[in-house]
């Protein structure tokens, strides 16, 4: 059997063609280097959600610095476990990325009689976005006037007082169960299907308190019609300066759920360092800036290896506290 033999002028085309395509690519993606191809983030919730929102915030960004088209596949469902899953399965080569929050990645797989992955080993984190802070909120007419208040009214209350949030098993729903561990109060929770039902329950006085995301209960909070009492966040926030921390009221609850960028296990780590870069640099472009402010986001911003250490804390975190509140939901 002859072996095939290459002739000089096919050695040449394909030196020329390969030159050539390495001049075409912007960015990071040269010739045989990531990116060559266009990058999928699965976003595993609906479209026009928050996260949503974010992420597309950024596609312009990303896109420019990697030299390729980055866009959102959604894939909602099952607490993000199904766009979650479809990105575990996908090849670790960079080119498929998934949108990971504390619901889908710390809380899901502790509240799922059978989680379809597991988080800590099917998945590396890749680069950070922050987290959305959170508020305890109450009715107006609530005598409790700051967090103090609320949680001696807790504490004397002959019934559990009513506790509101945007769903069984939700990050909203695990931030209070963690609160009622270390303030050492009992609430009774109330599930919604959503943040919209849930701050008209609260508007409507028919829960004690609710947990929101600030930017859901800010425009009632400054019309006076509900009070934030307290956010989960490391410091107070610039924009309510006046609501203090819940870790300035001696409760060690210093985050809402986090938020970030996560890919298959097993990704090149040179390829992790450029998607890192990019997305770390896209977290201070301006018009990124804009929207991650109008949606109260805390920019967390990490290397890869501590994102990667604090995603396991996370993981953990979450964990103890759901199995300590022992919550589940049936998925």
């Amino acid at each position: 059997m002859k072996t095939p033999q290459l002739s000089r002028r096919r050695v040449l085309g394909g030196i020329a063609a390969g030159a050539l395509g390495s001049l075409a690519l912007p960015g990071f993606a040269q010739s045989g280097a990531f990116p060559n191809r266009p990058i999928k983030i699965i976003m595993p919730w609906a479209a026009g959600g928050g996260g949503d929102v974010l992420v597309r915030a950024m596609l312009p960004s990303l896109s420019a610095k990697l030299g390729q088209p980055v866009v959102v596949e959604n894939r909602p469902g099952a607490i993000g476990t199904i766009g979650s899953l479809a990105a575990a399965r996908s090849p670790a080569d960079g080119y498929t990325l998934v949108y990971g929050a504390a619901d889908s990645h710390s809380i899901a797989p502790h509240i799922m009689k059978q989680s379809p992955y597991d988080a800590k080993k099917e998945f590396t984190a890749v680069a950070p976005i922050g987290f959305t802070p959170l508020a305890l909120v109450v009715h107006a007419s609530n005598p409790a006037q700051n967090f103090a208040q609320f949680l001696q009214q807790a504490r004397e209350a002959k019934q559990p007082l009513t506790f509101g949030s945007w769903g069984q098993g939700s990050s909203g729903q695990i931030t209070v169960e963690a609160l009622k561990q270390v303030a050492k109060i009992d609430l009774l929770h109330v599930p919604y299907n959503g943040t919209a039902p849930l701050i008209q329950a609260q508007l409507a006085n028919q829960i004690t308190c609710s947990i929101c995301p600030i930017p859901v209960a800010a425009q009632h909070h400054r019309a006076g019609t509900v009070r934030m009492l307290v956010v989960a966040a490391k410091d107070r926030l610039p924009e309510y300066k006046e609501i203090p921390t819940m870790r300035e009221n001696g409760v060690a609850i210093d985050m809402g759920p986090w938020l970030g960028f996560l890919a298959p296990v097993g990704v090149p780590a040179d390829v992790l360092a450029k998607i890192h870069q990019a997305v770390d640099a896209t977290l201070v472009d301006p018009g990124v800036v804009e929207t991650l402010n109008k949606m109260s986001m805390v920019v967390d911003r990490m290397d890869q290896k501590a994102y990667q250490n604090f995603y396991n804390n996370e993981y953990d975190r979450w964990g103890a506290y759901i199995r300590t509140a022992k919550v589940t939901v049936d998925q």
